[in-house]
């Protein structure tokens, strides 16, 4: 009797990769990622502060009542504009109303409660700086035809001095004498 033998076959063996230094070089990209990769950044309220006053003195202005709008924000976020309750679409008209009839004497005085949110201030800051921009923009384009962005830097400041952001921000007594938000 014949055996048969019946041929076993062959597993093909996969090559292997060598992944040895696949760890390596990902935390290595990783790095070079981390590194190479700007992080976009909170941008701020475009003000400049005054320099830090040498003495310990404080300057008074005398201002007129009458171009002073007062501007209140409330523990509860309410916005009151000389001590009637406003709403920002109102704001801006008010604000604008004020500004146009005197636009180089006018006060914004700012008083936001401790308690009330950021939120809420951000919203006034924005609506201010949309209305000055806003009054300068039409001065530029009734006097040299462009708007205020593409205005060369003696006719932007010129607008600005036409129209300067008059802003006056209150601060609490508690802050005002060293105690900040301690009580």
């Amino acid at each position: 009797m014949r055996t048969i033998k019946f041929r076993q076959k062959k597993r093909k063996r996969m090559p292997v990769l060598n992944t040895t230094s696949t760890a390596d070089i990902s935390f290595i990209l990783l790095i070079f990622f981390l590194v190479t990769t700007s992080l976009d950044t909170d941008k701020g309220l475009p003000r400049q502060l005054p320099p830090m006053p040498k003495e310990e003195k404080s300057e008074t202005m005398q201002v007129d009542k009458e171009k002073v709008i007062e501007l209140d924000i409330s523990a509860s976020n309410i916005v009151t504009v000389n001590g009637k309750q406003a709403d920002v679409a109102s704001l801006s008209s008010l604000l604008e109303k004020h500004i146009a009839a005197f636009p180089t004497d006018h006060v914004v005085s700012i008083h936001a409660d401790r308690e009330s949110s950021y939120d809420t201030y951000f919203l006034i800051q924005n609506t201010l700086v949309n209305t000055y921009q806003g009054f300068r923009d039409s001065y530029c384009r009734k006097h040299f035809g462009k708007p205020f962005a593409k205005c060369s830097q003696d006719n932007q400041s010129a607008a600005m001095k036409a129209f300067p952001q008059r802003i006056s921000e209150q601060v609490d007594a508690a802050e005002e004498n060293g105690k900040g938000g301690e009580e």
